[in-house]
């Protein structure tokens, strides 16, 4: 089967895709942010569990522990920053969902206004 022929669907499929694909566009974009809200309160749980952990390893090991702060400092800023960085990353992933489902919107939204125009013109040439 030729590849231009296995493209050709009529209006209503198209329809049927261009409803599927704003549905699932809605969905994504709505639960985006509710993951994100999600994502920074583990992010900050997890901080506060990671600072905790750390006055404890301080107490148990002694103040000798902080004669080696060049070690501390960094840990405590990638304990930071981790969870920033994940919470930006998931949100950049469902972005780069939300922008796809627009460019498949965006070309069945072509190949619907070609379809129906395609049926109109048929329809006027046969009258």
């Amino acid at each position: 089967m030729s590849k231009k022929h296995s493209r050709v669907k009529s209006a209503s499929a198209i329809k049927r895709e261009l409803e599927i694909t704003e549905r699932e566009l809605r969905h994504i974009t709505e639960f985006q942010w509710v993951y994100a809200k999600r994502m920074l309160r583990f992010g900050f749980a997890s901080w506060i569990f990671g600072l905790f952990l750390f006055l404890v390893i301080l107490v148990v090991r002694g103040l000798e522990f902080l004669g080696r702060l060049s070690l501390a400092y960094p840990l405590l800023i990638i304990a930071i920053a981790v969870p920033i960085f994940i919470t930006a990353f998931s949100v950049h992933k469902f972005n780069a969902k939300i922008k796809r489902f627009e460019r498949i919107r965006k070309s069945l939204l072509v190949e619907y206004e070609a379809a129906i125009l395609k049926r109109a013109s048929g329809l006027i040439n046969k009258k």
